[in-house]
């Protein structure tokens, strides 16, 4: 019987590289008005000559490094030859025979290891802009702002098994990019993924914009294939596109081979050689990566693994702890804060951090409540969600404008003792040897205190009581 969960997945990703000129011209990456960062080379003009640019190479080494590849020393670029508009030479300039690195591998953070096949260097080209916005008019504009963005492309082997692992790769190579300092600004990665079921021909979904909508993308081509199968219907190799107002893919051609691509070496572009002291150099300047930083957390302030990592697993959350630490903010609470409230709300809202804004200098007085017991954990996680997704108050205004740090002029026996009257049952369990009905009884001192006594204290002043108490 035929086993249709038998899944492979490989991707190609795209990221464009942090310059500021393009891959072969001097021209800005930054231009905002259309159509006014071009050049003749950019544009295509015959006799215009590429230049190399140095910094993108260098980027593109540190890529290769850190995704653990071998690094070419003498490497190639290529013209891939395709007829479309966005295209002005009617080829592509990029890397194929011999790219800058490759044979590389990526550790998961669930242990598995992802083979990646190459990284290479290429141009992007013009960007295609439909005047309503949708696709659906009659003709379309060209800007060739983004023709020659220098890009590097990052090709996995069919390793991965599942949309849902797919989506963990994008996100843990997202996070070493940007403890690379790679990236250009407000970029998103770009993924091409090919997906097959059962050792049948492959499918490729073209240009599917970050990890939740490459595993969405993903999740809707397996369950279209496993259809198919079951139908009866043969998969043929084409190229399919996602739409994400749908979550659905729709066919856009046959799959070309490498063959159609008619590769050959660039000829107006030399071998570039890179020196054995050149790649020292480049590996001298790493930045600390997730892995290594885990693991100096770990032995730095004796954080359990797993905190560690969830703390490295993001580059933008690692970086708000980094900045407490700096402020000699107490290191466990503030991990504790980052790892479990922060992440707590950002996942139930659906958000990351590029939707909201958190700082911290806005934690750093939280952090201090917390240490000197002024405030309840209730209290401090609710601060924390109000900070994220209600009006935005730094936590240690909102607990003082609602009057919910821990109080020094309550007075928690006259408390306790109503409590304790109102609960008979409770007390008789806890007389009985229930521990738990003292959990109870503490629960219900806090909500009538609104959590603005210290827990340690009620528990204190509840077992002080109980021994000597009288049920009402």
């Amino acid at each position: 019987m035929t086993d249709e969960t038998s899944v492979i997945i490989g991707l190609e990703i795209h990221a464009y590289l942090g310059t500021e000129s393009k891959l072969f011209c001097s021209c800005s990456t930054t231009a905002t008005m259309q159509n006014t960062a071009c050049c003749p080379i950019c544009l295509g003009h015959p006799g215009s000559k590429p230049v190399l640019n140095e910094k993108a190479v260098e980027l593109a080494t540190k890529v290769g490094l850190a995704l653990n590849c071998v690094i070419n020393e003498d490497f190639f670029f290529s013209r891939k030859t395709y007829f479309y508009p966005d295209m002005a030479m009617n080829y592509q300039i990029t890397q194929y025979e011999v790219p800058i690195a490759g044979k590389g591998e990526v550790t998961l953070p669930s242990g598995k290891k992802v083979r990646i096949r190459r990284a290479h260097i290429e141009w992007d080209p013009a960007a295609l802009v439909h005047p309503d916005g949708m696709g659906k008019s009659n003709y379309v504009l060209i800007d060739y702002n983004r023709s020659g963005l220098p890009l590097i492309e990052i090709v996995t082997e069919p390793d991965l098994s599942s949309p849902a692992e797919a989506r963990e790769f994008m996100n843990n190579l997202e996070n070493i990019l940007s403890y690379l300092h790679v990236l250009r600004p407000d970029t998103t990665l770009k993924v091409d993924c090919n997906i097959s079921i059962n050792g049948g021909l492959r499918t490729e979904i073209k240009n599917v914009s970050g990890y939740a909508a490459a595993e969405k993308a993903l999740t809707y081509e397996l369950a279209r294939q496993k259809m198919e199968v079951k139908a009866g219907r043969v998969i043929e190799q084409h190229t399919r596109a996602f739409n994400a107002e749908t979550n659905t893919t729709v066919p856009l051609r046959k799959k070309e081979t490498e063959d159609d691509y008619g590769y050959i070496f660039d000829p107006d572009l030399v071998k570039v050689s890179l020196s054995k002291d050149y790649l020292i150099k480049i590996r001298t300047e790493m930045p600390e990566l997730p892995e290594q930083k885990a693991k100096r957390l770990m032995q730095q302030f004796g954080f359990s693994e797993y905190d560690a990592r969830v703390l490295c697993g993001d580059f933008n959350l690692g970086k708000i702890f980094d900045s407490l630490i700096e402020k000699k903010a107490d290191p466990t609470i503030s991990a504790r804060i980052l790892t479990r409230e922060v992440l707590a709300v950002l996942n139930h809202d659906a958000l990351s951090f590029t939707d909201v804004v958190i700082k911290a200098e806005d934690l750093v007085g939280l952090v201090e409540l917390i240490k000197s017991g002024k405030v309840s954990d209730k209290n401090s996680k609710q601060s924390i969600i109000n900070y994220i997704s209600g009006d935005k108050l730094v936590p240690v205004e909102y607990l003082k404008k609602n009057n919910l740090l821990i109080s020094e002029t309550i007075d928690l026996d006259a408390i306790v003792d109503k409590i304790i009257c109102a609960n008979d049952k409770a007390v008789l369990d806890f007389k009985a040897g229930n521990e738990k009905s003292l959990n109870f009884l503490a629960g219900l001192v806090m909500r009538e205190t609104k959590g603005t006594v210290s827990p340690q204290k009620v528990q204190e002043v509840l077992k002080l009581k109980l021994v000597q108490v009288r049920v009402c």
